[in-house]
Order: structure tokens, then sequence, then C-alpha cells
């Protein structure tokens, strides 16, 4: 098949198609980097960051135990060269005080440069992303040749959800990136069987498994991906393992991925039932993050709140928030593979794919489509096969592929920089999105700058802000008076205060969560406000109401 293909568009070991997929991940790392600079910290980045620098202080990972520390380490390495850096003594984070007071102490109280601390953070996850593009690129290449993998590159480095995440210095991004790698050494291990590709396949399983916990889906996945390999092939087909060698190579994989989590660790030893245990820690926050899973957290979807989430929830946010033109292809690619009868080959991409998403279905905990990242490289992968139709012969089908990339690359011109936001056509677009999704799927406290610049070009000097986030608006040059927020100002009381029920003149900022009171006891806090068409959207996700309480009394308002 890919001899073919090459043959057809005169392709070598290096062709043209290589020299174009070096554009398209410059122009990758330009989107992220200049939409970077253009939004505020995000809710969990402060936690992700402090949790990395705590760790190198201290080498304790407890300080959020929900997360492995590979990917905060990672991001915080460059605030390591800044020697003015103040990091919260080790005593500070007593259980009397919280990650979220920590995270707020160490970028927003103790140092005065916050958004520069994030900043830095954000280049070695846009570098993760970049790794991602590579292998994504590499994968597709090797599978079905060049100009497949020139297609799904192209659908990673133009997809908005990724574009929205591999610039955040948190480990959605990070996850998606070691597990894509650790599939795609696995891959290369069963067709080629030797101890350095074992090895090399389990430290990357390890790796990915010290990313975030939601990897621990690698493990079932890539035995399963082993067997149907081995039910596929023929008994007769060369250079087949025997049983015996394959458990072999097994063993190999198992304990160089241990011995991956047990280095990240800083090889510290535990005890297990009274013995010594290597990275005890990880099992132990391992089990911690699968509970905190299990008990679900309050969700919004279609209008709707539950604390338990909704079977559905990702099959409606993967249908609204990713671009038309990719579901389009995705389904075209499934047809073009029943045709040809080739999804035996792609099994090692649509097995990852149908577990995790499956994973997701039954899980209770629902809170953005980031969630869903780890599908989306094998997708596209998968997908890349269009690229295999022959375009001397099949000329509209071919020009179909191609219109839709191209609308799938204009779309996500339009988007920049508000990436997070991102809604398709079937959901009216960003600015309907509130109704729909609201979480990290919409406002993630990432339009602090978008709201200074509104201000200044208003000429607003002060707004009533209730912000859903983390970060310190006063550190964006964001002038305000505080209104009932999250996760500070809280109004934890089910009663509606007076200036939310019979709001006095002043212009009104409320962040989409918020408005919708997604943390709060009471749902409707906002409701007042949501009753009212908003004067203007900032970045999507800050709703601006302009209050004069003397024209609307005299109005009969």
């Amino acid at each position: 098949m890919t001899g073919a293909y090459d043959n057809q568009f005169g392709c070598k070991p290096w062709c043209w198609a290589d020299s174009v997929s070096i554009v398209i991940l410059i122009v990758l790392a330009a989107q992220l980097l200049l939409s970077s600079r253009r939004i505020s910290a995000t809710y969990d980045e402060q936690y992700h960051i402090a949790n990395g620098l705590y760790f190198l202080h201290t080498g304790d990972p407890g300080l959020i135990p929900a997360h492995p520390p590979l990917i905060e380490v990672l991001a915080t390495l460059p605030l390591l060269t800044n020697r003015n850096l103040v990091v919260p003594l080790r005593e500070s984070t007593s259980s009397a005080v919280s990650n979220l007071t920590y995270s707020d102490q160490l970028l927003w109280r103790l140092n005065q440069n916050g958004p520069s601390i994030v900043a830095r953070a954000r280049l070695p996850i846009i570098a993760l992303t970049l790794l991602l593009a590579i292998t994504v690129y590499a994968w597709a290449r090797e599978l079905f040749g060049p100009i497949p993998g020139l297609l799904a590159l192209t659908l990673l480095s133009f997809d908005p959800n990724i574009l929205a995440h591999g610039n955040l210095a948190t480990n959605d991004i990070g996850v998606t990136c070691f597990a894509t790698l650790a599939l795609y050494a696995f891959w290369r291990w069963m067709n080629h069987p030797t101890a350095a590709r074992a090895v090399i396949a389990g430290l990357l399983l390890g790796l990915a498994q010290v990313s975030k916990f939601s990897a621990v889906y690698l493990i079932p996945v890539l035995l399963i991906i082993l067997v149907t390999d081995r039910i596929s092939k023929p008994t007769t087909t060369s250079g087949r393992l025997t049983a015996k060698a394959t458990l072999a190579y097994l063993a190999v994989i198992a304990v160089a991925a241990y011995f991956a989590i047990w280095a990240v660790y800083g090889f510290r030893v535990g005890t297990l039932k009274g013995y010594p245990f290597p990275a005890r820690e990880y099992l132990t926050y391992l089990q911690a993050a699968t509970s905190l899973v299990a008990d679900g957290k309050d969700s919004f979807l279609l209008g709707a709140y539950s604390p338990t989430g909704w079977w559905y929830y990702f099959p409606v946010a993967f249908v609204v928030k990713t671009p038309i033109p990719t579901l389009i292809l995705i389904a075209a690619s499934c047809v073009f593979v029943y045709r040809r009868r080739t999804w035996r080959s792609s099994l090692p991409l649509l097995i990852p794919v149908a577990i995790y998403f499956a994973i997701c279905l039954a899980s209770p905990f629902h809170i953005g489509y980031r969630h869903l990242l780890p599908l989306l490289p094998c997708l596209f992968i998968f997908t890349s096969q269009l690229a295999l139709i022959d375009w001397k012969t099949s000329r509209v089908e071919a020009g179909a592929v191609a219109a839709m990339v191209l609308w799938l690359m204009i779309g996500s011109v339009v988007t920049f920089p508000h990436y997070l936001t991102f809604f398709n056509e079937i959901a009216g677009g960003p600015d309907n999105g509130y109704k729909i999704l609201v979480d990290s799927n919409l406002d993630w406290g990432q339009e602090l700058i978008g709201l200074r610049e509104y201000m200044t070009q208003e000429n607003i000097p002060s707004v009533k802000l209730s912000y859903h986030g983390t970060a310190d608006p006063a550190a964006y040059g964001v002038v305000y008076e505080p209104l009932p927020s999250y996760p500070y100002n809280q109004w934890t009381s089910s009663t509606v205060p007076d200036i939310l029920l019979n709001p006095p003149s002043g212009v009104y900022a409320i962040s989409a969560n918020n408005l919708q009171g997604l943390r709060f006891k009471n749902h409707d806090l906002y409701a007042t406000f949501r009753q009212r068409k908003p004067d203007a959207i900032v970045g999507h996700s800050i709703f601006i109401y302009r209050v004069n309480r003397t024209v609307e009394g005299n109005s009969g308002r």
C-alpha cells in the first residue's frame, strides 16, 4: 500500500512531504507561542507549577496527590534559572494549608511576576506538543506513507483542542504525548521485536504512567493490541514470536516501565505490607486518584447539573467541540477502511480509542473535553488513510478531503487565540457554548488579559468582577470589586445576596462558569444576569453587563 502511494507521488525516503511537515511544525509552534501571550493563567496551571516546584525542592510528591510529578517537573525546569524565585517553605504545606493556598502564595503573593512564571512554565509543554506532532507524523508515515503522515500532522496542528491545551502548564497534553509515544513504540516492537525496542516501549509506558494517572488505561490496551495482532496473523507468519518469547519480552517491558516510574519518583523506596517497595507513592496516589474520579464532580451539560454526570457527556462534548471537517473526515475514513478491508492494520489505532472512550463513558468525572485529548492522535493517524485515495481516478473524493482540510485550517485561524472556547457550528459557535458546556470546555480563567484590554478600550476604570479562576486579576492589570466567585470570594449560602438580586449601577464582568452557577450551592446565584442580554462577551467567556440603575428605574425595569 505504502509503496504504491510513494510511487504515485514520487516520494522517496525524504520527499517534499517531509519538507512541508517542517513548515507545518513551525506554524504549530507559532500558533502556540502567540496564543500563549494572549491568555492569562488558567485554573489548574498554578497547581501544576506548585506541584512541580514543591517536588523539586523537597522530593515529596504529595502536595497534590491526584497528579504524578513528571509533567509538572518538566514544566517548572525553566523556573530553576530564576534565583530570585521565592518558594514557600515545606512547613507551609501542613495539613492546615491547602494546595490552593500554597500555589496562591507561590505565584501571586511571594513573587511579583506571576504572569512571567506561568509563561515560562508553558514552554516545555509547547515542546511536548511539538514532540506529539512529530510522533503522529512519524507513525502515520511509517504506516501509510509520507502524504498520509502530512495529513495526520495537519489535522493535529490545526485542531483547536490541541492548540487550546498545547501551551498550558497542565498535564493533559503531557499524558497525550507520552501515551502516543508508548503506543507507537509498542507497535514498532510488535512489528520487529528486539530487546532494545522492548526497553524503549517499557520506558515510554512508564513515563506515560507518571504523566497522569489516567494513563493506566494503556496497560490493558497494549495487551489487547498484542493478542489481536497474534490472532490476526497466520501461525506460519515468519518471525512470529513463541508464547515463551512473548512473555519474556513483556516482562522486559514491565520492568522497564516500572523502572521509569521509580526514576521519576527519585528512586524512593517505601513499604508495602511491611516490605520495601520502590515508588510506593505511585501506587498510593494512583489509588487516591481513582477514588477521586469515582466520586465524580458537579458537572454542567445542556443547562442541567449533576454531581455524577451523564453517560452521554463525552459523546456530546466530542460532537460539539470537535471541528466539523474533522468529524466528516473521521466518518469518511471509516467508510474508506471498510471498503478496502484494511481494518486489521488499523486495530493498533482503533483499540486505544475504543477502550479509552468506553472508560470515559463509564466515568462520573465530567469536567471537560480535555480528558478526550489522548484519543485524538490515534484518530488523526487513522483518518490519514484518506490520503491514499488515488487523486487521478477519484478526483471528487480527493477534492472533498482537501476541502475539509482547508475548512479546518481556516477555522483555526478564525478561532485564534481563543482556542479553549472553541465550539463548532453544530453548537452555534463559541458564543453559544455556555448553554451547552462550561468548566474547562469554555471558561478556565483565561481571559483576564482580554478583560483588561476591553476595559482600556471602553475607558472603564473598574468592574464588579465574578471571576472563575485561581489567578490574581490584579496581576494582569484588572481593577475590580469582587463579587461572589470561585474558588475565591465563595458564596456558600443558598440565598442570593442583594447585590445580585438588585445590582447597583456599574459594569459587571461575570465568568461563564459563575453565570451558570457551576460550583455554587445555589446554581441560580446569577439568574438575574442570565435573564439579561450581555452588552459584550470578552473572549467568549466573560460576560459584560452595564447596569444603570437610574435609567432602568425610569424605564420601569
